[in-house]
């Protein structure tokens, strides 16, 4: 950033990552437009599936292959040199430009929300554009209008001190069961949260954002094949499985560490169990209220040896269709790419979008430019963006910039 000419801070983050923060002033605007991005990644663990080294960057044919390729250093690098293209071309942009970029967006952006809180005067701005998506499977440029939120929670349960040898099951409580029995009372196999209250604040798609969603081209038969499964959970064609995908909230399983799981047997009896879950949720709902929820549902059903630990919390966030700056980047879309773009009224993927829509009250969109998530191995070995998304997103973000500087 300072290499491109934007007035760049890092400004520390007490117990977390430092924030960049960066402006380019434009004389006389009347607008400014604040860009968010991240500069962390995913880990690049296991190592040995990579055709080359995780942060080598190594291309290959029109391939980019690195950890964060897609997410995000393909997105934080052409905002940059959008930027850069103004300060080396007219000398200053259309309209002031705000940039935060933060790393910790992986982990739920832990310390965003203070960070927010205690530079409200130095955010202000008119607009956000989170240049952290890439595109839809079609090919066009994807534009969220909100994202879900999330409550990610750690599920700990002790009994033995060790492990023991498995004959001793009559005499000693199982901590692997016991996670297991209080998981059957919290989702249904029919994919029902039972976490008593758990849909009470869930609002529903205004008449808009549902007619967004009848908009929405989704290749169903894409993802099954990319994924390596037949048909989609309790989904019968691509209509219900986008609806199910925008609309509702989930609780998913991500680990579950307990007992002996290394070759061959081991007859033990596990002291000790630990399980990792998120929970994607929805306008209106709140992680924290959901939080306590889900407490109260194990104390009901006799679970109070689980001990609950929150890793994140993420409130959902919406912005209307009819926003200036969404309006702004369909009209950009349309300069950078020669198409109509794909609107999506909510990314069922979260991130901490809220702050600036619920604690700066600013429009915002989710945006970016690269391969579908789906293709590009974000979050997974071989990770990718192409040489022609990064020059295209350089122009997209450019063309954003310049829509909204526009638009009433």
């Amino acid at each position: 950033m300072d290499a491109s000419g934007i007035q760049t801070k890092i400004l520390p983050e007490k117990d977390g990552n430092p924030v960049v923060y960066g402006e380019v002033k434009a004389k006389d605007a009347a607008k400014t437009l604040l860009i968010y991005g991240h500069y962390d990644v995913q880990p690049p663990e296991p190592l040995e599936e990579w055709v080359s080294g995780p942060f080598e960057a190594r291309v290959q044919g029109k391939k980019i292959i690195a950890r964060g390729a897609a997410d995000s250093k393909n997105n934080v690098v052409s905002f940059i040199k959008a930027a850069e293209s103004y300060l080396k071309t007219s000398g200053k942009p259309p309209l002031n430009l705000k940039f935060i970029v933060e790393g910790e967006e992986e982990i739920g952006s832990p310390h965003l929300p203070r960070f927010i809180k205690e530079n409200k005067e130095r955010l202000k701005a008119d607009s956000v554009v989170c240049y952290d998506g890439d595109f839809d499977e079609t090919g066009r440029a994807k534009i969220s209008l909100g994202v879900k939120g999330l409550l990610y929670v750690e599920l700990r349960c002790k009994k033995a001190r060790d492990d023991l040898h498995s004959s001793y099951a009559p005499l000693v409580p199982n901590a692997a069961w016991r996670l297991v029995w209080a998981l059957n009372t919290m989702k249904s196999p029919d994919d029902k949260i039972l976490i008593r209250g758990w849909y009470d604040d869930v609002e529903a798609f205004t008449p808009a954002q549902s007619r967004l969603v009848g908009k929405i081209p989704f290749r169903g038969e894409n993802y099954l094949k990319e994924w390596g499964i037949k048909k989609f959970l309790k989904a019968n064609n691509n209509r219900e499985a986008l609806k199910r995908y925008l609309m509702e909230p989930t609780c998913t399983i991500c680990g579950f560490k307990t007992g002996y799981i290394g070759p061959g047997s081991k007859t033990v009896l596990p002291g000790s169990a630990m399980m990792k879950i998120d929970f994607r949720l929805v306008y209106n709902q709140n992680p924290r209220k959901q939080l306590q929820l889900l407490k109260e549902h194990l104390h009901t059903h006799g679970f109070d040896d689980i001990q609950v630990k929150p890793l994140g919390f993420l409130e959902p966030s919406r912005t209307s269709p009819s926003a200036p700056i969404s309006k702004a980047a369909v009209r950009a879309s349309r300069i950078a790419y020669g198409s109509t773009p794909v609107i999506l009224p909510r990314n069922p993927a979260s991130g901490p979008d809220y702050l600036f829509t619920k604690r700066l009250g600013l429009d915002s969109i989710w945006t970016g430019s690269g391969p579908p998530s789906a293709y590009s191995h974000a979050h997974a070995p071989n990770e990718y963006t192409t040489t022609e998304d990064f020059i295209l997103g350089v122009k997209y973000i450019t063309a954003i910039i310049d829509s909204y500087a526009k638009v009433a």
